[in-house]
């Protein structure tokens, strides 16, 4: 993946995270799910299972955003290095194409 792409997509997991509608709709779910599970009688093997499978997968949901956040800032550090080294290259008159520069 381009790293441009990995900067953007990390840049609009960020937004979600950052989002405060989002933010309690998640805090919500969670909640909910820890309620019905307080509230479901041990006897209930299935019905406790598949609450924690629902909250494994909401917690998944957070996890890759947040990774792709990371992904995206790191993406963007890595950018950002290139950028830097090839404008030294650039101001030692070094050709940051690969071929020694005729202008040299």
């Amino acid at each position: 993946m381009e790293l441009e792409q990995r900067i953007y997509d990390g840049d609009q997991a960020r937004l979600v995270l950052e989002n405060p509608a989002f933010a309690q709709a998640f805090g919500q779910i969670e909640q909910e799910l820890t309620d019905q599970w307080k509230k479901s009688p041990i006897r209930d093997h299935d019905g406790r299972e598949e609450l924690f499978r629902m909250q494994i997968a909401l917690e998944k949901v957070r996890l890759t955003l947040e990774a792709t956040m990371t992904d995206g800032k790191l993406a963007r550090q890595h950018l950002d290095h290139a950028q830097k080294l090839a404008a030294k290259e650039r101001a030692q008159g070094i050709d940051t194409t690969g071929w020694p520069s005729p202008f040299v």
